[in-house]
């Protein structure tokens, strides 16, 4: 682990890093990159609602850059870092393998609404988290893949059941 102070370059290179794991959904399903985030500022994980980019612009420059200075923190960011590059730049997958006639031709995925992460509420229940994780499931095996579904300008209706239904 390198102990000793970051330069300006490697500090630009890890927010940069961040910033561009933070504006792909990889680290909603991704344990150890939202750790990163939570670490980074227990208080705005917490009061944020775990929104990563929310996370990112509610830290200051300054406590970034001094966060990141810190070995361990910053090992650990390296190392996300690390395999969120490779999971997106890998070409040996399933559907590389096995659905080669997909290429090009991504499936088209319907559904009322995608559970992905808290911080995107386009999901009220157990099929949009099904959706959701389908969609998750078809990045991992490198399926092309478009979810197309609602966005309900006005927010969720409630739906409530009575005595007489």
């Amino acid at each position: 682990m390198k102990t000793e102070p970051l330069t300006s370059a490697e500090l630009t290179d890890l927010i940069h890093g961040l910033n561009r794991l933070a504006r792909n959904l990889w680290w909603t399903w991704n344990q150890e990159a939202q750790e990163i985030f939570q670490k980074l500022s227990a208080r705005a994980w917490q009061n944020l609602y775990h929104n990563a980019v929310a996370v990112l612009h509610e830290v200051s420059d300054y406590e970034l850059r001094t966060r990141l200075q810190d070995p361990a923190f910053a090992a650990d960011v390296r190392d996300v870092l690390k395999r969120f590059n490779a999971y997106m730049e890998e070409g040996d997958t399933w559907a590389a393998q096995n659905a080669q006639k997909l290429e090009g031709k991504p499936v088209a995925y319907f559904s009322a609404e995608f559970g992905l992460h808290e911080t995107l509420p386009i999901a009220a229940g157990g099929l949009g988290i099904l959706a959701g994780d389908h969609a998750k499931s078809a990045s991992d095996l490198g399926l092309p893949f478009v979810g197309i579904s609602l966005f309900y300008r006005q927010g969720y209706f409630m739906q409530t059941i009575n005595e007489e239904n």
